[in-house]
Protein backbone atom coordinates (compact mmCIF):
# COMPACT_ATOMS: atom_id res chain seq x y z
CA UNK A 1 0.00 0.00 0.00
CA UNK A 2 2.95 2.49 0.58
CA UNK A 3 4.10 1.79 -2.45
CA UNK A 4 1.10 2.62 -4.46
CA UNK A 5 0.65 5.96 -2.08
CA UNK A 6 3.82 6.84 -3.49
CA UNK A 7 3.21 6.05 -6.83
CA UNK A 8 -0.16 8.36 -6.59
CA UNK A 9 1.29 10.71 -5.26
CA UNK A 10 4.25 11.24 -7.58
CA UNK A 11 1.51 10.66 -10.73
CA UNK A 12 -1.06 13.23 -9.31
CA UNK A 13 2.44 15.91 -9.41
CA UNK A 14 2.91 15.43 -12.75
CA UNK A 15 3.01 18.30 -15.11
CA UNK A 16 2.57 17.66 -19.21
CA UNK A 17 3.21 21.31 -20.62
CA UNK A 18 6.28 21.99 -23.12
CA UNK A 19 7.67 24.36 -21.34
CA UNK A 20 6.84 24.83 -17.77
CA UNK A 21 7.52 27.19 -14.99
CA UNK A 22 8.72 24.68 -12.69
CA UNK A 23 11.68 23.08 -14.72
CA UNK A 24 12.19 25.72 -17.71
CA UNK A 25 12.27 25.75 -21.40
CA UNK A 26 12.08 22.78 -23.26
CA UNK A 27 11.44 20.64 -20.25
CA UNK A 28 8.34 18.76 -18.51
CA UNK A 29 8.37 18.02 -14.62
CA UNK A 30 7.87 14.00 -13.66
CA UNK A 31 7.53 15.55 -10.42
CA UNK A 32 8.10 18.33 -8.92
CA UNK A 33 9.49 19.11 -5.08
CA UNK A 34 10.44 22.16 -2.39
CA UNK A 35 13.70 22.46 -4.33
CA UNK A 36 13.04 21.88 -7.57
CA UNK A 37 12.00 18.67 -9.86
CA UNK A 38 12.71 15.97 -12.06
CA UNK A 39 12.02 16.41 -15.24
CA UNK A 40 12.41 15.00 -18.75
CA UNK A 41 13.57 17.19 -21.69
CA UNK A 42 12.23 17.86 -25.09
CA UNK A 43 15.14 19.00 -27.02
CA UNK A 44 17.23 16.80 -29.09
CA UNK A 45 15.36 13.68 -27.60
CA UNK A 46 13.17 12.96 -30.76
CA UNK A 47 10.18 10.68 -30.50
CA UNK A 48 10.05 9.95 -26.55
CA UNK A 49 7.90 7.88 -24.31
CA UNK A 50 6.65 8.05 -20.42
CA UNK A 51 4.66 5.46 -18.63
CA UNK A 52 3.89 4.73 -14.74
CA UNK A 53 5.09 1.72 -13.21
CA UNK A 54 4.69 0.46 -10.27
CA UNK A 55 7.46 2.19 -8.02
CA UNK A 56 8.25 5.42 -10.74
CA UNK A 57 8.17 5.79 -14.15
CA UNK A 58 10.34 4.35 -17.07
CA UNK A 59 11.59 6.91 -19.65
CA UNK A 60 12.27 6.08 -23.72
CA UNK A 61 13.78 8.08 -26.04
CA UNK A 62 16.80 8.36 -28.45
CA UNK A 63 19.22 8.69 -26.03
CA UNK A 64 18.06 5.17 -23.96
CA UNK A 65 15.77 3.92 -21.47
CA UNK A 66 15.45 5.77 -17.92
CA UNK A 67 14.17 3.57 -15.08
CA UNK A 68 12.86 6.22 -12.56
CA UNK A 69 12.19 4.42 -8.97
CA UNK A 70 11.26 5.61 -5.32
CA UNK A 71 13.66 3.73 -3.63
CA UNK A 72 12.39 5.37 0.14
CA UNK A 73 10.08 8.23 0.96
CA UNK A 74 12.79 10.56 0.66
CA UNK A 75 14.86 8.97 -2.44
CA UNK A 76 15.10 8.17 -5.77
CA UNK A 77 17.00 6.26 -8.14
CA UNK A 78 18.05 6.94 -12.03
CA UNK A 79 18.91 4.19 -13.78
CA UNK A 80 20.23 3.49 -17.59
CA UNK A 81 21.71 0.62 -18.34
CA UNK A 82 25.19 0.55 -16.09
CA UNK A 83 24.87 3.99 -14.97
CA UNK A 84 22.93 5.38 -11.76
CA UNK A 85 21.83 8.55 -10.69
CA UNK A 86 20.85 8.66 -6.70
CA UNK A 87 18.96 11.68 -4.82
CA UNK A 88 18.55 11.80 -1.02
CA UNK A 89 16.75 14.33 0.21
CA UNK A 90 15.96 15.41 3.99
CA UNK A 91 14.11 18.70 3.86
CA UNK A 92 16.49 21.23 2.45
CA UNK A 93 19.02 18.95 2.35
CA UNK A 94 20.14 16.81 -0.52
CA UNK A 95 22.78 14.52 -1.66
CA UNK A 96 22.68 13.60 -5.71
CA UNK A 97 25.21 11.24 -6.86
CA UNK A 98 25.90 10.35 -10.98
CA UNK A 99 29.28 7.75 -10.96
CA UNK A 100 31.94 9.31 -9.53
CA UNK A 101 30.35 13.14 -9.78
CA UNK A 102 28.30 14.30 -6.73
CA UNK A 103 26.20 17.50 -5.82
CA UNK A 104 24.71 18.49 -2.08
CA UNK A 105 22.94 21.37 -0.82
CA UNK A 106 23.07 22.42 2.68
CA UNK A 107 20.07 24.94 4.31
CA UNK A 108 20.65 26.48 7.45
CA UNK A 109 18.83 29.27 9.20
CA UNK A 110 17.57 30.18 5.57
CA UNK A 111 21.04 30.20 4.30
CA UNK A 112 22.35 27.87 1.72
CA UNK A 113 25.98 25.64 0.46
CA UNK A 114 26.02 24.07 -2.86
CA UNK A 115 28.82 21.94 -3.05
CA UNK A 116 29.34 20.83 -6.86
CA UNK A 117 32.13 18.51 -8.00
CA UNK A 118 31.13 19.01 -11.47
CA UNK A 119 32.04 21.62 -12.47
CA UNK A 120 33.77 21.78 -9.04
CA UNK A 121 32.57 24.97 -6.86
CA UNK A 122 31.14 25.01 -3.44
CA UNK A 123 28.59 28.21 -3.75
CA UNK A 124 27.86 30.16 -0.11
CA UNK A 125 24.86 32.24 -0.17
CA UNK A 126 23.75 34.71 2.59
CA UNK A 127 21.34 36.87 2.83
CA UNK A 128 20.99 40.35 5.21
CA UNK A 129 18.54 43.14 5.53
CA UNK A 130 19.01 44.86 2.19
CA UNK A 131 21.97 42.47 0.78
CA UNK A 132 22.52 39.35 -0.74
CA UNK A 133 25.97 37.67 -1.13
CA UNK A 134 26.89 34.66 -3.28
CA UNK A 135 30.47 33.45 -2.61
CA UNK A 136 32.41 30.78 -4.47
CA UNK A 137 35.68 30.08 -6.33
CA UNK A 138 35.17 32.76 -9.03
CA UNK A 139 35.11 35.22 -6.37
CA UNK A 140 31.94 37.04 -4.29
CA UNK A 141 28.76 38.49 -5.89
CA UNK A 142 27.10 41.18 -3.43
CA UNK A 143 23.94 42.71 -4.24
CA UNK A 144 22.78 45.68 -2.46
CA UNK A 145 19.45 47.64 -2.43
CA UNK A 146 19.13 51.45 -1.24
CA UNK A 147 16.28 53.28 -1.46
CA UNK A 148 15.46 52.90 -5.34
CA UNK A 149 19.00 51.62 -5.97
CA UNK A 150 20.09 48.17 -6.49
CA UNK A 151 24.38 47.79 -6.56
CA UNK A 152 26.02 44.32 -7.50
CA UNK A 153 29.51 44.09 -7.00
CA UNK A 154 31.11 41.33 -8.99
CA UNK A 155 34.65 40.19 -9.59
CA UNK A 156 33.98 41.68 -13.16
CA UNK A 157 33.14 44.92 -11.45
CA UNK A 158 30.14 46.79 -10.67
CA UNK A 159 26.58 46.56 -12.04
CA UNK A 160 23.70 49.53 -10.79
CA UNK A 161 20.20 49.31 -11.67
CA UNK A 162 17.88 52.21 -10.99
CA UNK A 163 14.44 53.21 -10.23
CA UNK A 164 13.34 57.14 -10.53
CA UNK A 165 9.65 58.18 -11.26
CA UNK A 166 8.89 54.43 -13.11
CA UNK A 167 12.22 54.93 -15.54
CA UNK A 168 15.03 52.63 -15.17
CA UNK A 169 18.65 53.02 -15.67
CA UNK A 170 21.13 50.04 -15.56
CA UNK A 171 24.96 51.12 -15.79
CA UNK A 172 28.01 49.23 -15.15
CA UNK A 173 28.32 45.28 -16.18
CA UNK A 174 25.59 43.20 -17.74
CA UNK A 175 23.80 40.90 -15.64
CA UNK A 176 24.08 37.61 -17.68
CA UNK A 177 27.91 37.91 -17.80
CA UNK A 178 28.20 38.10 -13.59
CA UNK A 179 28.72 34.54 -12.45
CA UNK A 180 26.68 32.72 -9.89
CA UNK A 181 23.48 35.18 -10.54
CA UNK A 182 21.18 32.72 -12.02
CA UNK A 183 18.12 30.26 -11.49
CA UNK A 184 19.82 26.83 -10.30
CA UNK A 185 21.69 23.75 -11.20
CA UNK A 186 20.56 21.07 -13.90
CA UNK A 187 22.31 17.65 -13.93
CA UNK A 188 21.15 15.79 -17.33
CA UNK A 189 20.83 12.04 -17.23
CA UNK A 190 20.24 10.49 -20.41
CA UNK A 191 16.86 12.68 -21.74
CA UNK A 192 15.85 13.02 -17.94
CA UNK A 193 17.66 15.27 -15.04
CA UNK A 194 17.31 16.55 -11.45
CA UNK A 195 17.19 20.64 -11.55
CA UNK A 196 17.88 22.09 -8.32
CA UNK A 197 16.24 26.07 -8.43
CA UNK A 198 17.79 27.99 -6.06
CA UNK A 199 15.86 30.97 -6.84
CA UNK A 200 13.24 29.23 -4.91
CA UNK A 201 15.46 28.50 -1.75
CA UNK A 202 17.13 31.32 -1.96
CA UNK A 203 14.82 34.36 -3.63
CA UNK A 204 16.81 36.91 -5.23
CA UNK A 205 14.11 39.08 -6.26
CA UNK A 206 16.19 42.28 -6.89
CA UNK A 207 17.48 40.09 -10.16
CA UNK A 208 15.18 37.73 -11.13
CA UNK A 209 13.85 39.30 -14.28
CA UNK A 210 16.91 39.63 -15.90
CA UNK A 211 18.49 35.87 -14.86
CA UNK A 212 15.31 33.67 -15.98
CA UNK A 213 16.63 30.69 -16.15
CA UNK A 214 20.17 30.87 -16.69
CA UNK A 215 22.39 28.16 -14.90
CA UNK A 216 23.63 29.12 -11.99
CA UNK A 217 27.10 27.13 -12.53
CA UNK A 218 27.62 25.60 -16.24
CA UNK A 219 29.14 22.30 -17.16
CA UNK A 220 26.61 19.51 -15.21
Amino acid sequence: MKAISILFALLSATTWSLADNVSGPGCSTIQRFPWGSIYYEHNGNGPYQLDPIWDGFRFKSNQGQVTIEVVHVNGYRLSCGQEVLTLGQNLLNLDIQKQEQRWTLHAMNGNFTLESSFPRDTLVFTRNANTFTVKGGQGTVTGTTQFEKLTINSPLGTSTITTNMGHRMVSGVALERIPYLGRGLYIPFHGVGIFIDMMKMFPMPEIAEWIEWKPIVLGA
